[in-house]
């Protein structure tokens, strides 16, 4: 057993037990789960005897270029879309479907940064004419809207959808459809950009891929506590970070479950704890940000998931499934109960139609 899946095996049969807690306690015994992250990012950084997260990247390009002789639609007519791309395991993605041939567009809320990860891609790789920026806030409906409006009238097909971008753990604040921020970025704003985008990646002729970027922060509680997104006081930083990730769970689930056979498949994974400006609101003194360094997982480690979702011809036609440190992961219980996974979308499509019907 590697140490990934034999990390992947501890946090999933500690998380069991704790998912049976009442909910407090599940909230006290997640620091146990997390440590597990903690332990692989600290032994991956000493043992030098493992093929390291850059070559196994180069590894899983090389495999999807090779599989590309055989697909009806070259890689460099392909398009692929990664959410949130202009740093951390977002831009280390989008810069390997870069290099494996497909157009990719860096879907970033802040433009100067969005431009200036597209000038560091095309000095890094050598590209010119393969990475893109274009504008997108998903914690805006009229971005979303703006951004999928755009894309559509391209009419090309999407062949990968890699929704990356996320908040964690941020003080209480509001999206600008006064959503609950963490929940309306990191699935409101995904599952509207993924619908808007659906009939675009049903065109893909070699299969689309849509990737979601969740977290074992999802096992923070045993289902979606529905209160906590809707009440003000009952807001916590941490809970309601993994109910949106719970959300992401879901989400995967139930869009696998209603795209079978449409030719796309749908995965969420787990990157690990990574340390990338996600971080900003869980520690900003210098030794906190020092202890990061040590423990947490690089760039690299931590987007080799999302490379190997979107790129590798191992997972070619694969769905529903959770994936973390570059291998599958049990699921989360609560995300293949499909009663839970239609109360979610309900409450997602009634959400959104009372905010679009607010703004009119």
């Amino acid at each position: 057993m590697t140490l990934a899946a034999l990390i992947n095996w501890l946090q999933t049969a500690v998380a069991k037990r704790t998912l049976r807690l009442p909910p407090v306690m599940q909230y006290c015994g997640f620091p146990i789960i997390w440590a597990g992250d903690f332990i692989f990012g600290m032994l991956n950084k000493i043992d030098v005897s493992l093929p390291s997260s850059r070559s196994r990247i180069d590894r899983i390009i090389r495999d999807a270029q090779q599989q590309a002789s055989c697909n009806q639609v070259p890689n460099e007519q392909k398009l692929a879309i990664v959410t949130g791309a202009n740093s951390g395991i977002g831009y280390e993605t989008a810069k390997a479907l870069g290099r494996a041939g497909y157009r990719t567009i860096l879907a970033c809320r802040n433009p100067q940064l969005g431009a200036e990860a597209i000038q560091k891609l095309e000095r890094q790789t050598g590209l010119l004419d393969r990475f893109e920026f274009k504008q997108l806030d998903l914690a805006s409906f009229s971005s979303i809207d703006e951004f999928v409006k755009d894309i559509l009238s391209r009419g090309s097909s999407i062949d990968i959808l890699v929704n990356n971008a996320g908040v964690m753990a941020c003080p209480l604040s509001k999206t600008t459809e006064n959503i609950e921020m963490q929940f309306g970025t990191n699935h409101v704003g995904h599952f509207i950009l993924t619908m808007g985008l659906l009939e675009q990646l049903k065109k893909a002729q070699d299969g689309a891929r849509i990737l979601i970027v969740s977290s074992i922060a999802s096992f923070l509680q045993s289902e979606i506590d529905y209160t906590r997104i809707e009440q003000d006081a009952r807001y916590h930083h941490w809970r309601n970070y993994g109910i949106s990730k719970l959300a992401n769970l879901l989400f995967t689930t139930a869009l696998a479950r209603k795209l079978q056979g449409s030719g796309i498949t749908v995965n969420a994974l787990h990157p690990g704890t990574v340390f990338t400006p996600l971080h900003r609101h869980v520690s900003s003194s210098s030794l906190g940000i020092m202890a990061q360094r040590v423990v947490l997982d690089d760039v690299f480690t931590g987007a080799l998931t999302s490379i190997y979702l979107a790129l590798s011809p191992e997972v070619q036609g694969q769905s529903g499934l959770f994936y973390a440190r570059g291998v599958l992961r049990d699921m989360h219980p609560n995300a293949m109960d499909q009663e839970a996974q239609d109360k979610l979308w309900e409450y997602t499509e009634n959400l959104i139609a009372k905010r679009r019907g607010k703004m009119e």
